[in-house]
């Protein structure tokens, strides 16, 4: 019951989401048409405080793989990163709240990343991990303790377990956190269709956020 979930006390988190364009965009930068994607992703974010201080080259990169163009946007602790073969876009300590922002945001980085481009994109994926601290009382050993058979691993006297999931489109990984003392480690990673609009996929993300926080006896609100 939802009166029972003690409320997760997360210390530290991050969200990253990657998309793939169908086809490389070489072109716009062995052609020197690069300044067409400042443009256009400038222009897109400035609603968002981002000014020409905010938008930085990746400096001596070792080869087209590493050729980054990145907009800062400082006021959302946030980053749109585009590269030759797709963009990726984070957040650090996502709050909730913030979530219709961070949303909007991002997907005005990808509409005028299509139109710029004229490339579609071809998956995308996204990744949320969390550091936990531990609730009241209830060490996260003997919480995870449950999802794993601590004998037959000759762990009974293990500080902590481990315990990860692989579907075809969804992952779970619990583990101990390296930075919270005592604390709980959660990533979770989705892939999604191309044609999936970030609103949509934020609502996911929540989804699978709460889903594996009240498997563990606990809860975001």
């Amino acid at each position: 019951m939802p009166e029972d979930l003690i409320l997760a006390e997360i210390q530290q988190a991050f969200f990253e989401y990657r998309g793939n364009f169908k086809e490389p965009i070489t072109v716009l930068w062995t052609g020197g048409r690069h300044a067409e994607v400042i443009d256009t992703v400038h222009k897109a974010l400035s609603p968002w405080g981002v000014g020409f201080e905010n938008i930085a080259w990746q400096q001596g990169p070792k080869n087209l793989g590493e050729l980054q163009l990145t907009f800062g946007v400082p006021s959302l602790f946030a980053s749109v990163q585009v590269g030759i073969a797709g963009v990726t876009m984070t957040a650090l300590n996502p709050d909730w709240s913030r979530a219709p922002i961070l949303t909007a945001m991002f997907q005005a980085a990808l509409t005028a990343l299509r139109g710029g481009t004229g490339q579609e994109l071809r998956v995308q994926q996204t990744t949320l991990g969390l550091h936990l601290k531990p609730p009241d009382g209830r060490p996260f050993r003997e919480i995870i303790k449950q999802f794993v058979s601590a004998k037959s691993l000759g762990g009974d006297d293990a500080t902590m377990f481990g315990v990860s999931v692989y579907h075809s489109d969804y992952s779970l990984v619990i583990d101990a956190s390296v930075a919270i003392p005592g604390g709980l480690f959660i990533k979770l990673v989705r892939n999604f269709a191309s044609e999936k609009h970030v609103e949509e996929i934020a609502k996911a993300v929540y989804s699978d956020e709460e889903a594996v926080l009240r498997q563990l006896g606990l809860k975001l609100q």
